[in-house]
């Protein structure tokens, strides 16, 4: 298998003031800060010229256009590097939410004119998330993937905790044309630390190698013909090494996905998951909690929003606290089973329904969501080539976003019929049978630390 990390995001050059990974962070964070000005200022245009019917449209035509940008984007990110499909990606949507801008201002948001923006923001978007979800990789050293993934995820949860408020607030106060600007900007921003990141700092990595090598030169000048035979054979196995992954690596390129996906059965474990688990959250988020709370609490919306703050706030917690612990022997199976007390809690949410309960089982919910997604996505980012990690992302983020207007289409005819609670626990029930079913299984039973052994490639 290839190195998964690139070097050719990390080489020496001129140090910055603030590391790729920071640079990173803090340009996406202000972005997703942005999107939530943009999801506040949307309905607001929508509902108060044309009503819920188009709203329902654009929205549409958005999540088809994301869909169809997640195929073009994991071919992408394997072919170029991800910074450069992020920038573009970014400058992008930096010009379609300036545009948007104007037409709010001037009061010319027409329904096409709104659906050719959302359309194109969509597919910008879609083509951006594989390219993202594989540059960490490439910036950081693999022993801290795993810490890396969770602050950039813990980053994504602050934003999402505390992002609407301030966003609502904003377009209350000031309308959707200042929170559209605010939106651009924030994708500048973006654009700008992007671009910062085209010289990062060398790696310890890299530096431990360099010494290494200063040193072995430095003895072999002064030793004896042992020691440089000694340095000859080093040398031999270096270079067959590099052969061995110059070779490697237009072989994976050329396998593809489902190349990719045959010799790694984890990967299909994982993506399991991923569907599995979306047709049900999709379910009990979209469908099953608010019907709920709103058969059991008044006032309904308060109540709905404090349990939403709860999921966001443990899932918050639960990235850092697997940023702050030290990479375990094996990621996954952790990962799977921290999935069946998130199905014990969803099952007792929906017996009990009182709103203090319901509030403290999502804290919990939210809690090991986060901590098994930060544990899967940074094994995703270790166990695959970099020659088709953007392809491997598309698929998982096609798996989750592809089920979750299914699960929330199937939650809405199951609570029609037998009642809200009823989706609480077929939701329980697939996380907990999935769960299981993956404890089971060969890969993640035998996953061992740094990738999966060659028997269960075979």
């Amino acid at each position: 298998m290839p190195s998964p990390t690139p070097r050719s995001m990390i080489r020496p050059g001129r140090r910055l003031s603030l590391p790729p990974l920071a640079l990173l962070i803090t340009g996406q964070a202000l972005s997703g800060l942005g999107d939530r000005f943009f999801v506040v200022a949307l309905p607001a245009i929508l509902l108060q010229r044309y009503g819920t019917g188009t709203l329902a449209l654009v929205l549409t035509v958005y999540g088809a256009a994301r869909l169809a940008g997640l195929f073009l984007g994991g071919p992408f990110a394997d072919r170029f590097p991800p910074r450069q499909i992020m920038l573009t990606a970014d400058v992008a949507r930096a010009v379609v939410i300036g545009v948007l801008c104007l037409l709010a201002w001037t009061g010319r948001a027409g329904v096409w004119e709104l659906c050719a923006a959302t359309a194109l923001l969509g597919l910008a978007s879609g083509t951006f998330l594989p390219a993202n979800f594989s540059i960490i990789p490439a910036i950081v050293e693999e022993s801290r993937i795993q810490r890396a993934t969770s602050l950039n995820y813990a980053t994504t949860q602050a934003v999402a905790l505390g992002g609407p408020v301030i966003a609502g607030v904003a377009v209350a106060r000031f309308g959707a044309g200042p929170a559209l600007a605010a939106d651009a900007i924030s994708y500048l921003v973006s654009v700008v630390t992007l671009w910062l990141m085209r010289r990062p700092a060398p790696d310890a990595t890299a530096m431990r190698e360099a010494t290494a090598m200063r040193d072995a030169t430095a003895i072999r000048d002064a030793t004896a013909m042992r020691d440089a035979t000694a340095i000859r054979d080093a040398t031999a196995i270096r270079d067959a090494t590099a052969m061995r992954d110059a070779t490697a690596a237009p072989a994976a390129r050329a396998a593809g996905l489902w190349g990719v996906l045959r010799e790694r059965p984890l990967l299909k474990v994982i993506m399991t998951l991923a569907a599995v688990g979306n047709l049900g959250f999709a379910g009990v988020l979209e469908v099953g909690l608010p019907a709920l709370l709103h058969q059991t609490v008044s006032p309904f919306a308060a109540a709905y929003g404090i349990v939403l703050g709860a999921f966001g706030l443990g899932a918050l917690l639960g990235s850092l606290v697997v940023g702050a612990r030290p990479t375990p022997r094996n990621p996954v199976r952790l990962a799977v089973a921290l999935l069946l007390p998130q199905a014990v809690m969803l099952a007792a949410a929906g017996l009990t329904g009182g709103p203090a309960p319901t509030t403290l089982l999502f804290l919990g919910v939210g809690f090991t969501n986060a901590a098994a997604n930060v544990l899967l996505m940074a094994v995703v980012q270790t166990a695959v080539p970099a020659e088709v990690r953007g392809r491997v992302f598309a698929a998982l983020l096609v798996a989750s976003v592809g089920f979750f207007p299914v699960g929330a289409s199937l939650a809405g005819l199951l609570a029609s019929a037998t009642g809200p609670r009823a989706v609480f626990l077929l939701a329980a029930a697939l996380v907990a049978v999935t769960s299981l079913a993956g404890l089971m299984s060969r890969p993640v039973r035998f996953y061992p630390r740094g990738g999966e052994p060659h028997a269960l490639r075979d």
